[in-house]
């Protein structure tokens, strides 16, 4: 076998020295070949160094580079990075985050230039996408987003930006204003926007931080808004009653009726449990509302009707004061007789 570059001849194909490298379609010796046979493999000749050099990590000698990337100083790879590692260890570069700014301390190594701080590493939020919450109490609650989207408008739109907040608080003022400005109860808000009571008691309020009212509280915000107090049945004789001016009033005594007809036939304007006065009974220690019997729109008097059964004067007495703070003149009957209310104001 015979090398067309130099005509140099081989016997044997199988010996390491006198192997033809194939280069196309070219058959070279292994001086003439730009590539160079190893026992480990197939390498280029410009990895074969000049003259042998030693290792500075091992200080073993070697004549090949082992990429050629190598600058030659060491024998392999590892070598390589032992030694970096040994010289510039502790050595450290200050640079900035490229979201938020921060200055950071890196490697002095490091060649990339978009460098991130811990915080700005982390995932962006899936609510206000920020990788930083601004308001983390409003994207914990977003479980109930589909609820405020189907009953209160709440806008999707606005999810996965930071206007996410402002959308969030107009939701929950819209709410307070209703709950505690209007004074709507749970049964108006589940007419108005067609939400269930109990998801506005478990779930509304208590993600706006909203207190639910009590018993008592709900029924005195009842009387305020002049809601019907039904058509109850009592031991005495009620039912609805016409006045001569074609108001339909609901008496609740037979004293009351009585005091009706005596009105219509003085042709005198009256409301009947119209008016919610707040008082402090002085007995049972708590606020209560009065709803006085009848009030004279001409006179701006309350009269409220008695019996002897009924009377009760030390809650008669607290009523009769409320009553004057308002501004309102009084009157008492007791058995179709009218009392002076001067010592319940003294």
């Amino acid at each position: 076998m015979k090398c067309e570059k130099c005509g140099k001849e081989f016997k044997r194909r199988n010996l390491i020295d006198g192997k033809i490298i194939d280069s196309g379609n070219r058959k070279w010796c292994l001086d003439c070949s730009p590539i160079k046979q190893h026992r480990k493999g197939i390498i280029s000749k410009t990895l074969v160094l000049d003259k042998p050099q030693i290792c500075k990590t091992c200080g073993k000698e070697f004549t090949e580079k082992y990429s050629k990337f190598s600058t030659g100083k060491y024998c392999s790879k590892r070598c390589g990075m032992i030694n970096s590692a040994k010289t510039n260890k502790g050595i450290k570069k200050e640079v900035f985050c490229k979201i938020c700014g921060k200055k950071i301390t890196v490697g002095k190594c490091s060649t990339n230039d978009n460098f991130s701080c811990d915080e700005c590493k982390k995932p962006k939020c899936k609510i206000c996408g920020q990788q930083i919450c601004k308001r983390k109490d409003i994207c914990k609650k977003h479980r109930i987003f589909p609820s405020l989207i189907k009953y209160f408008g709440f806008d999707k739109n606005k999810i996965g930006t930071v206007e996410v907040y402002e959308e969030f608080e107009r939701i929950k003022n819209l709410v307070f204003e209703e709950y505690e400005v209007n004074k709507l109860s749970t049964i108006d808000l589940e007419n108005k926007y067609g939400i269930s009571h109990q998801t506005i008691c478990q779930i509304i309020f208590k993600n706006f931080n909203i207190k639910s009212r009590n018993l008592q509280q709900a029924q005195i915000n009842a009387l305020l808004q002049n809601k019907p107090r039904g058509n109850c049945v009592n031991q005495y004789k009620c039912g609805w009653h016409i006045s001569w001016n074609d108001k339909k009033v609901f008496y609740r005594s037979s004293y009351e009726l009585d005091y009706c007809k005596e009105l219509d036939e003085k042709k005198i304007d009256y409301e009947v449990e119209k008016l919610r006065i707040l008082y402090w009974d002085s007995q049972k220690q708590i606020q209560r509302v009065a709803i006085p019997d009848f009030y004279l729109t001409e006179t701006n008097e309350i009269v409220e009707i008695k019996s002897d059964y009924t009377y009760d004067e030390i809650n008669m007495k607290d009523k009769f004061k409320a009553y004057k703070e308002h501004g309102y003149k009084t009157k008492l009957i007791l058995e179709h007789k009218e009392i002076n209310t001067y010592r319940f104001i003294v």
